[in-house]
């Protein structure tokens, strides 16, 4: 049965994040408009919108580009998802955790679902409390890239599986009470150099770099490339930057920011996977 416990996460997943959404999409958006708002022009990531449907809190997805390419998180921890469920088919046992029956492995498929499937909530409504949703997805995948890092130096679950959680909570309330407007980029940066500190710690004790191998270090640093490609086109993307034309189809914020962070994140649990492999 656990070789198929990453198929129940993701469709768990699918129902609990996309289920009200679609509900949300149906009868309207409650709430008050997002703080990106205030500006003239807005600063609510490019895409055009009539801010009256934002404020008579109408049906309907706001930024159509930018909330539906987002589904690509259905595709990325499917794979995710199918990868485990391989391993597990086969026995893969060990130290590493992306190869074994242990429950982190699963809340990985949550997480890189979440990433996509969170940001849809922000897109579609344009209102203040689905951003800090968005800023949740956010976090509970950041903070996973820390607590798994520190898993694999740390051989308990236990320091995972409570302040994992602790931290998600922390952040998510910063983020909800902090009234500035790159708030999130902020915290993000944080968690992010979190977990680059903890993998030179791992890369360090072992004596070696990212395992050791060719594979693995491709791997890594294709990572790396596809969030460093994915925050250029991000930057490029914003209000008045040279990528913003907000009525045009090609929005890049959402054909290419998210989906690259997809893609960061496979690359990383290809990463994981190798790990302890002869």
């Amino acid at each position: 049965m656990s070789a198929y416990r990453g198929f129940i996460v993701l469709g768990a997943g699918v129902v609990l994040v996309l289920l009200p959404f679609l509900i949300f999409v149906a009868a309207g958006w409650p709430g008050s408009p997002d703080s990106c708002m205030a500006a003239t022009p807005n600063t609510c990531f490019c895409e055009a919108f009539d801010p009256a449907d934002v404020i008579a809190h109408a049906r309907g997805v706001r930024q159509p580009v930018n909330t539906w390419f987002n589904l690509y998180s259905i595709l990325t921890a499917g794979l995710v998802a199918f990868m485990i469920y391989l391993d597990r088919k086969d026995g893969a046992r060990g130290e590493n955790v992306m190869r074994s029956d242990n429950f982190i492995a699963d809340l990985y498929v949550f997480a890189v679902l979440f990433l996509g499937l969170g940001s849809m909530w922000f897109h579609a409504s344009i209102v203040g409390w689905a951003g800090n949703f968005d800023g949740l997805s956010m976090y509970v995948y950041a903070a996973f890239l820390v607590f798994y890092t520190l898993r694999r130096l740390v051989s308990a679950d236990w320091v995972f599986w409570v302040f994992y959680p602790i931290t998600v909570v922390v952040f998510l309330i910063i983020h909800a009470l902090w009234q500035w407007e790159f708030k999130s980029l902020i915290l993000i940066i944080a968690l992010v150099a979190a977990y680059l500190a903890l993998e030179i710690v791992a890369c360090v004790r072992e004596g070696k770099p990212w395992q050791g191998r060719w594979l693995t270090i491709l791997l890594w640093w294709l990572a790396v490339g596809c969030i460093i490609a994915a925050t250029v086109f991000w930057a490029l993307s914003q209000t008045g930057e040279p990528m913003c034309h907000p009525k045009d189809f090609f929005q890049p914020h959402g054909m290419l920011w998210h989906p690259l962070a997809g893609a960061m994140a496979v690359l990383l649990y290809f990463y994981w996977r190798e790990e302890n492999r002869t």
